[in-house]
């Protein structure tokens, strides 16, 4: 744009200050969200894009079928790791991450770090992912047992430093199987920077995989368990000779030892697992990340609509300027460049003030979403972006005013009259039909994902989740102690019962075929049942209903108890629970009773079929305590819980989970999804008003004439002020019929994914519609009003 037209635009708007002000924040408005959204999506689209050869990099996993079901284990077995390292053509490397949860100390020292992840690593990990050492050697850190890297944050909290090669640290591991009798010794040979908010594997240390682990078999190296396992190709395209030799095996699937029988293998890339695996939240979902950036920029869309009513709105003000530049010979070229240019520059000091309030707004956004953005998040290719939406903005929003200006006619406009096409008029309803349509298929979204959560949470989940919290007990120390802690827990007052169980709801880690009595060879009618081992309170404390026969006792052995839908799947009932009592399973148990069903998972997972029976006091694998606290006070209740904790086992974290929490976490996407539209719904209101408002006010300028002679033939002011309200009646109503279906199609798909999903009731979309009307009305309404009060004799003189 030419540097006058720039010059000329600057000094409009610094004339004009409340209507640049007002232009700037609808823009400025929309600019935050759509900052927001780039911020997000580029958050989530970098994950694990900053290893070296991030696109070469492959996640390894097996098929195996069982029955009818294929299964994606990400465990990889010691045949498939083999045939890997065999010199597959393609393959520059395979390292394996075996991850865990733990304590790490100082010798000697009660207290520690709880790593939340740890990983059992090799030296080929440097060779796979770029996770530089700060202090020691990449290629011999790692080789050889008991050594460790600890992150630097992890160094400083042991040691207030990270120059800590050369010392030793302790490690309690939480893992499956433990039997170590006392914690490892570990030799400090690195540091490493700790990884980044955006990388998929988390870890504060790292552990040879060499080091030799107690298990039922002796001991044996930590690698030959097996783990995630990880591929280097020479090109991203360098997959198909690693499938064909992997699946090759599955000709002969004997050779692969484990669970169910080889069918194949499987190749993630490593930017596509955070979009693979399940995360909290609105994170790691495609599908959402894609919603939030389209939701965006409708808003973004409804702000440069706002601005383009406003613009227009403004323009009898503007005729007969426009009237004498075309008078002097200003071309149609000339005026539209100088409208674009202060339509830019209002976008320019929209981009402006965005950028500040996004800054300011970021701390909350990151919290909101779990997210670590910073300064450092603003890219060269962010901020061209960025600039290009600021640009393309101002264009858009003033592409309109401009293009209507630059055709008043010079003598028409200089008497003060606009252009009064059909088409213009046309397209002013248009874009109130669609600033409408957006905000009430918002605001409907929002009020149904909130009816959703609502409804979830008032479901029956099966069992009594209120007041019982749980406490992880897979720490050899603990596990030890198990006995004493849940008999110190019992006798305290404000506790009703306790149970050691290997899962409650919340945290189901294993499961096991079943197979009918009648039929114990036949493949074809066993079911995949999720399995927990648990003590006689296990009922009491969660609240379990049985609805046929008894719960087995304490000293109880080849008893067991289904859930109704596993009795159902397994052929034992039809709708009696009681037929299914008595009966016996495959694997020689005896079915003592059925409970009810219930739910183990968050909203979106059906019930599933469970199979509890007791569990073996010499076997402490994935123990976990629960305790149903009673009383109104809570917190005093767990309080006494913790200092029984810290006088059985002291030199264990106090670390209590509530299971109604672990149910709640599962509704946060749809909470946080909620909060977004909420968010988007009330900025797309405040523009639509804005919106209606300037062209209230066009509308009422544009008919000034006409209502004085309504006047002065006798029209009443409530009938004038209903006659000019009522266009907006009608386009807001066209907007809410435009958006119904949406909602309804796009409503209906997202609560598909619930199991049991409230009903899609149309009381949320009218109460939605009938408010945006009136609030549409009583906007419309204060320039109708003072249109129909102004005095007719003046209004006559317009002219």
């Amino acid at each position: 744009m030419a540097l006058p037209a720039l010059r000329f635009a600057l000094r409009r708007l610094l004339r004009r200050p409340g209507a640049s002000a007002l232009h700037v924040g609808g823009l400025s408005t929309g600019m935050v969200c759509c900052f927001l959204a780039l911020l997000f999506i580029q958050d989530e689209l970098s994950f694990d894009r900053f290893h070296e050869h991030a696109e070469q990099i492959f996640a390894v996993s097996e098929v195996r079928t069982l029955g009818d079901q294929r299964i994606a284990l990400q465990a990889t077995s010691a045949e498939a790791i083999d045939a890997l390292r065999s010199g597959v053509p393609g393959v520059e490397a395979v390292t394996i991450l075996d991850e865990d949860r733990g304590i790490v100390r100082r010798p000697g020292e009660v207290d520690g770090v709880a790593l939340e992840a740890f990983a059992f690593a090799d030296p080929a990990m440097f060779d796979v992912f770029t996770f530089p050492l700060v202090r020691g050697n990449e290629a011999t850190a790692l080789a050889g047992p008991n050594r460790a890297i600890l992150t630097r944050s992890t160094a400083a909290t042991l040691f207030g430093r990270d120059d800590v090669v050369g010392e030793t640290v302790t490690l309690e591991r939480n893992g499956f199987g433990l039997l170590e009798p006392e914690p490892l010794l570990l030799d400090v040979t690195g540091i490493v920077d700790d990884p980044p908010a955006t990388s998929s594997i988390q870890f504060g240390m790292l552990v040879s995989g060499e080091t030799p682990l107690a298990s039922f078999d002796g001991e044996a190296p930590a690698h030959e368990a097996g783990g995630s396992t990880f591929v280097r190709t020479a090109t991203a395209a360098d997959t198909t000779a690693m499938k064909s030799v992997l699946d090759g095996f599955a000709a002969d699937p004997e050779r692969f030892s484990g669970f169910g029988m080889f069918a194949g293998i499987g190749l993630t890339p490593l930017v596509e697992t955070h979009f693979t695996y399940n995360q909290p939240g609105l994170t790691g979902k495609r599908p959402l990340l894609y919603l939030f950036g389209i939701v965006a920029a409708l808003v973004l869309l409804l702000a440069c609509i706002n601005y383009a009513n406003l613009a227009t709105a403004h323009a009898l003000q503007r005729a007969r300027e426009v009237g004498v530049r075309k008078a002097l010979g200003a071309g149609r070229g000339q005026l539209a460049t100088q409208h674009l240019a202060e339509a830019v520059l209002t976008s320019a000091a929209a981009g402006v003030v965005g950028a500040g309030v996004t800054l300011l707004l970021l701390p909350f956004f990151n919290d909101f979403f779990g997210k670590a953005i910073g300064r450092e998040a603003l890219t060269v290719p962010l901020l061209l972006l960025g600039t290009g939406v600021v640009v393309g903005a101002g264009l858009l929003a003033g592409a309109y005013p401009a293009s209507r200006l630059v055709r008043f006619q010079p003598v028409e406009a200089l008497r003060g009259r606009l252009a009064r096409g059909r088409g213009g008029r046309r397209v002013q309803r248009t874009l109130v039909v669609v600033q409408f349509s957006v905000t009430a298929a918002l605001l409907a979204g929002t009020a149904l994902v909130i009816e959703q959560v609502r409804h979830v949470r008032a479901a029956d989940l099966g069992f009594e989740s209120d007041h019982v919290v749980t406490f992880d007990l897979q720490a050899p120390s603990l596990a030890s102690r198990r006995d004493v802690l849940k008999v110190a827990l019992e006798a305290l007052p404000r506790v009703e019962a306790a149970s050691v169980a290997s899962a409650f709801p919340g945290r189901f880690d294993m499961s096991s075929i079943v197979s009918p009595g009648a039929t114990p060879d036949d493949p074809s009618d066993d079911i995949n049942a999720l399995t927990a081992t648990t003590d006689a309170d296990y009922a009491a404390v969660l609240g379990l209903r049985l609805a046929a026969g008894r719960w087995y006792t304490p000293e109880a052995s080849g008893e067991v108890v289904l859930n109704e839908t596993a009795a159902r799947q397994l052929g034992l009932m039809t709708t009696d629970p009681e037929a299914a009592v008595g009966q016996r399973l495959g694997n020689e148990r005896q079915v003592v009773g059925v409970v009810e069903d219930f739910r183990i998972d968050g909203p979106r997972a059906a019930v599933v079929p469970i199979q509890l029976y007791p569990s073996d006091p010499a076997f402490s694998n994935q123990q976990r305590l629960a305790v149903r606290l009673s009383g109104a006070d809570v917190a005093g209740a767990l309080g006494s819980v913790a200092e029984a904790w810290a006088e059985v086992v002291p030199d264990h974290p106090f670390d209590p989970q509530f299971v109604e929490d672990r149910f709640a976490a599962s509704l946060q996407r749809d909470r946080q999804l909620g909060v977004l539209l909420g968010f988007f719904g009330g900025v797309a209101v405040l523009l639509a008003v804005l919106g209606v408002f300037g062209l209230a006010a066009h509308a009422a300028e544009r008919r000034t004439k006409e209502i004085g002679i309504r006047r002065v033939l006798g029209a009443t002011i409530s009938g004038l002020v209903v006659r000019l309200s009522s266009e907006f009646a009608v386009l807001v109503g066209v907007g809410l019929a435009v958006a119904a279906p949406v909602v309804v199609v796009v409503g209906q798909r997202w609560l598909e994914g619930f199991a049991f999903p409230a009903p899609l009731s149309p009381v949320p979309f009218v109460l939605v519609g009938l408010g945006v009307l009136a609030l549409a009305l009583l906007t419309s309404g204060v320039h109708a009003v003072r249109a129909a009060t102004a005095d007719p004799v003046r209004a006559l003189r317009s002219d």
